[in-house]
């Protein structure tokens, strides 16, 4: 039996119960201790163990006495004095008796597993301290259960420690709109032990309120179960940034919408104007010429109604495009609401209450009043459609500050003091699709008959000419609130006085040239001016003008011209005629918008008349200009 503990790989010593000391030990067993057989034979066993160890080795041998074997582990001493992790085997033998007899002990060298486990213990405190301390959430589930929190992950959730959600279900955290989707991941993560792609996550914190997560998690085993290690980082404040980003481009997509319609609608104002000068103008003549009793008279009135009524739509095309010139002064929003009061009650039905809440002293800008009574007229006759039954309209003013960046989706918004216009009512409201559409012109939600779809895009215009902002809030079924901010203005209100009326002269004649590139304008113009008594030269543009009264050496009293024309515009003609007749007088016409003409140099305080212009309207600004003449 010596010989087989002889040549055996492993350290094996029989020793006496009774005294504690080695009877016999095989070279592997010396040589674990770094000593020969004859050095350990007869050697207290204890004394092989390092001194603190001594009495737990000790105790562990008593303890066992009964046992027929038993397993231990413990640093022994090695004869130049270093330490040696090994795992003991103890075999108890008896004898027929039961009593013990010897001890028969096999030595492991467990150095490089000792090491092991050092360096996985050392791993897993060195992983729990950067997890611990991680600025990013990180919890772990196993069978959809929480099975650790860090101290972030817990805050993520709204709890002051883990202990709050330990063994609590993953899914009772998840947001409903994303339960579908978590539980297939933790499926995959549990069952097929894959990991998941980043995502978007909405969670619910523990006291009831949402916050959104970017999550990604990798299969994990935890203390023997399979599960997932979690990674969660906090993107409410990124989800914030986006969904006004996405509002803020919506706006800015709207807002240029809005422009390149209002540019647009300059253009087709433009065309039109040309057109109804003719019609007006000749419907015009043709009822001077008819007896009242003429059956033919009624066709003519109406053709003529029809011209005015289209020159009205396109006024308020160019009110929309932000282009109409109106009677611009300093006036007070409240003056000019008060004033308005009387009449908007006579418009509104009775069965809706109008409610003012005004700001004290004056809120003073550079406007419109007839513009400004416009925005009030329309909407308030929209919420008065909005209430079929009734309800009650709040018409209030105060002050605003803006900052420049406030309405990033209007463009030329300056900071400073604002006056604010809120127009709210209680009636049926506008739902988030119909929101996106309502300055848009001709757009209405109204059977058709009962609305033009102009009014709100109309009061878009006003309050853009105005260099203002206009908003709505409002939700279906809870009225509609309407806010309109106007930069205040700080010089001192002009008083309105009245024009005095011109003195009444006889009427006068003379030379007028007509430079115009519209065929059917041009051809009305001249064939009026010539009834009326005028000389009347014509001309397609500014060269054939120029070249005309050159070569005839002519030098007419007006000069009545088109603003913009191909090649040469109105005003380089003027300055051309200007410098050769020294006298002559300018009248300019034009169908397109004020912004434009200001682009072609005619000057404010110019005399202009604007297409489409009646025959009285157009007699009446040439005899002015002769009058000056001293005609």
């Amino acid at each position: 039996m010596a010989d087989a503990f002889t040549f055996c790989a492993h350290g094996i010593a029989i020793g006496n119960p009774v005294t504690g000391r080695i009877i016999f030990c095989n070279p592997a067993f010396a040589l674990l201790h770094g000593s020969t057989v004859a050095e350990l034979e007869g050697r207290l066993f204890l004394e092989l163990y390092a001194e603190p160890q001594r009495e737990y080795v000790s105790g562990i041998l008593k303890g066992a006495e009964g046992e027929k074997s038993f397993r231990f582990e413990a640093f022994k001493n090695r004869k130049d004095g270093s330490h040696v992790p090994v795992q003991m085997d103890v075999v108890n033998v008896q004898d027929s008796s039961g009593s013990l007899v010897y001890q028969i002990a096999t030595a492991q060298d467990i150095t490089d597993r000792h090491a092991s486990e050092v360096a996985l213990r050392e791993s897993e405190l060195r992983f729990r301290s950067v997890v611990e301390s991680a600025p990013e959430a990180i919890f772990i589930q196993t069978k959809g259960l929480f099975a650790y929190l860090n101290p972030a992950a817990a805050a993520f959730f709204g709890a002051s420690s883990e202990a709050e959600l330990l063994g609590d279900q993953v899914m009772d955290r998840v947001h409903p709109e994303f339960c579908d989707s978590v539980a297939e991941r933790i499926r995959i993560l549990n069952e097929e032990r894959r990991p998941v792609p980043l995502q978007q996550t909405n969670y619910l914190r523990l006291d009831g309120s949402s916050i959104f997560g970017e999550v990604s998690a990798v299969p994990f085993l935890f203390k023997g179960e399979h599960g997932a290690l979690v990674f969660m980082r906090d993107i409410s404040l990124r989800k914030k940034a986006e969904l006004e980003h996405e509002k803020l481009e919506r706006q800015l997509f709207q807002a240029q919408k809005m422009e390149s319609i209002g540019r647009l609608a300059g253009g087709v104002a433009h065309d039109l104007n040309n057109m109804l000068t003719p019609i007006i103008g000749y419907s015009e003549m043709l009822l001077e010429q008819f007896f009242r009793d003429d059956k033919r008279l009624a066709s003519v009135q109406g053709i003529h109604s029809a011209g005015l009524r289209s020159r009205d739509l396109v006024h308020q095309l160019l009110a929309f495009s932000r282009k109409k010139s109106g009677a611009v002064t300093i006036i007070d929003l409240n003056a000019v609401i008060r004033d308005f009061q009387q009449l908007l009650r006579r418009t509104i039905r009775e069965n809706i209450d109008i409610h003012y809440s005004l700001s004290s002293g004056t809120l003073n800008f550079r406007g419109d009043v007839g513009l400004i009574e416009q925005i009030l007229m329309n909407l308030s006759v929209n919420a008065q459609d909005s209430m079929p039954e009734g309800g009650t309209i709040d018409i209030a003013t105060s002050t605003a500050e803006v900052e420049a960046n406030d309405y990033p989706g209007f463009d030329g918004v300056r900071e400073g003091t604002y006056a604010e216009l809120r127009i709210a009512d209680t009636g049926s409201g506008i739902d988030a699709q119909t929101i996106a559409h309502v300055f848009e012109p001709f757009f209405t939600t109204k059977a058709e008959g009962l609305g033009t779809g102009l009014g709100l895009a109309i009061v878009y215009g006003i309050v853009r000419q105005h260099d203002g902002i206009v908003t709505v809030s409002s939700e279906k079924g809870r009225g509609a609130l309407f806010t309109i901010l106007i930069p205040l203005e700080s010089s001192p209100l002009e008083a309105l006085t009245e024009k005095p009326s011109a003195s009444v002269h006889q009427k006068q004649t003379g030379s007028v040239i007509v430079v115009e590139d519209n065929e059917m304008v041009r051809e009305f113009v001249v064939e009026t001016l010539i009834l009326e008594g005028y000389d009347v030269i014509e001309a397609s543009g500014g060269e054939e003008a120029v070249k005309m009264t050159e070569e005839q050496q002519l030098c007419p009293d007006i000069l009545l011209t088109d603003v913009v024309m191909r090649g040469m515009n109105g005003r380089e003609l003027y300055e051309l005629m200007k410098a050769r007749c020294a006298g002559i007088k300018v009248l300019f016409m034009s169908g397109y918008t004020h912004n434009v003409l200001i682009q072609h140099g005619v000057e404010e305080g110019e005399a202009f008349i604007q297409k489409p212009f009646s025959i009285e309207a157009l007699y009446a600004k040439l005899q002015e200009l002769l009058e000056q003449n001293g005609r």
